[in-house]
């Protein structure tokens, strides 16, 4: 089975969401309904994760046109509750088949509405690959590249 891989790698220039100047940030992707998230950076408004985020692709023909939404929210560990802090919409036509020529790509945050108050970027590195992926998982079902 075809395989969607977001290298989710890190981000920069957060905007403060903890109330105390900082925030504890993590990355959810949702790719055709499925969502999957990274682990939260504690107070830390340039986070670095460097996960795998792994997704089954039903149709490989199909995802020219699908669309990747990357989120980036603060883990309010008070109530379980997370806050907004930007999102990426990614088009499926620019993810390559091969994980060669994948490049880290950074994307300024978007806006949810009018009135959100958004700054920072955030880095991916987003490819698809055929057949198995060879990637360590655990079982949220993230991957983790081996270390070197």
């Amino acid at each position: 089975m075809a395989k969607l891989v977001v290298e989710v790698l890190d981000a920069s220039d957060l905007m403060p969401k903890d109330g105390q100047g900082s925030a504890n940030p993590f990355v959810e992707v949702d790719f055709e309904g499925h969502k999957q998230k990274t682990q939260p950076k504690v107070k830390d408004l340039n986070p670095v994760w460097n996960e795998n985020l792994v997704f089954n692709i039903q149709n490989p023909g199909d995802l020219t046109d699908k669309t990747i939404d990357v989120f980036v929210y603060n883990d309010n560990q008070q109530g379980h509750h997370k806050n907004f802090l930007g999102k990426v919409r990614i088009s499926g036509v620019s993810v390559p088949f091969s994980e060669s020529e994948a490049v880290v790509q950074r994307y300024p945050l978007d806006k949810r509405g009018l009135f959100s108050n958004i700054k920072g970027d955030i880095a991916l590195r987003i490819y698809a690959v055929l057949g198995a992926y060879s990637g360590n998982s655990n079982s949220n079902g993230q991957v983790f590249e081996p270390e070197p």
